[in-house]
């Protein structure tokens, strides 16, 4: 027993040293968050891919709603209720705010990503974002995304403006959406496609930049389906016969490809 006593003192020598470093880490921490706030850093993470929002907007939202934290400590700035005006803001899609131990608090956000923009025939146009969400257009920025034009009767003031969430009603645009979705995630038809285009009763047509003026799509909705089956035709028959023999393409008719 006598042997393990120099074990025992080791042990609660580490214990005891870690307790302190704990215990003084804690009230450096505490400490440093008493600091008062000396400046606002705002990054926004996806700024590369999109330019809707700039630090200028985020400073902006704080003025407007009194949330000036400059000269307050760091400690006693509700993050929560920043973070849920910045959302507030239709082209933001989460914000995360943070503050550190320097006295400055940090605004992190990821906007919202427009795949389709909707050109309706009157009204204000918008966007379908990749949640399928609406979205307005901004005066900042013009998302290099697929147009849509045609026959199509609801603008943004048709919606409610506190909730701009496809809802199964929309119909057309939910369908929209869908197409939308496969088209961004196919390498061939995002680099083809040059518009979509609603007829009178609905019909969704796709206007290609190569080939047929226009690719009447199935009105069932499979639209990954029509897509693999345009792929096949594009690459393997109107290179032998001819990029402009055809005006127009149908894929309306079951398990056939009508050309004209």
């Amino acid at each position: 027993m006598r042997k393990l006593k120099p074990i025992y003192k080791i042990i609660f020598t580490a214990i005891g040293v870690a307790i302190y470093i704990i215990l003084a880490l804690s009230f450096s921490t505490s400490k440093a968050y008493q600091k008062r706030c000396r400046s606002i850093k705002v990054e926004i993470l996806d700024s590369n891919i999109n330019m809707f929002v700039s630090a200028k907007d985020v400073n902006i939202i704080l003025a407007k709603n009194e949330l000036n934290v400059m000269g307050y400590p760091v400690k006693k700035i509700n993050s929560l209720i920043i973070e849920k005006e910045i959302e507030k803001h239709p082209s933001i899609e989460l914000a995360h705010v943070y503050g550190n131990v320097k006295g400055s608090i940090n605004v992190r956000i990821k906007q919202r990503t427009p795949i389709v923009r909707i050109m309706p025939d009157k009204g204000s146009g918008y966007y379908i974002d990749s949640k399928g969400k609406l979205m307005p257009l901004s005066s900042n920025y013009t998302a290099r995304v697929i147009p849509v034009t045609g026959y199509i009767d609801r603008s943004l003031k048709d919606f409610r403006t506190e909730n701009l969430q496809l809802e199964q009603s929309d119909t057309l645009l939910r369908q929209i959406f869908l197409l939308a979705n496969c088209i961004i995630k196919d390498k061939y038809w995002s680099a083809v496609c040059d518009q979509i285009f609603i007829k009178k009763n609905n019909d969704i047509v796709l206007i290609p930049k190569i080939g047929a003026k226009k690719i009447l799509l199935s009105s069932n909705g499979n639209y990954l389906k029509d897509l693999k089956t345009l792929t096949t035709f594009y690459k393997e028959v109107l290179p032998v016969i001819g990029w402009e023999k055809y005006k127009s393409i149908n894929l309306q008719y079951n398990k056939q490809i009508v050309c004209k």
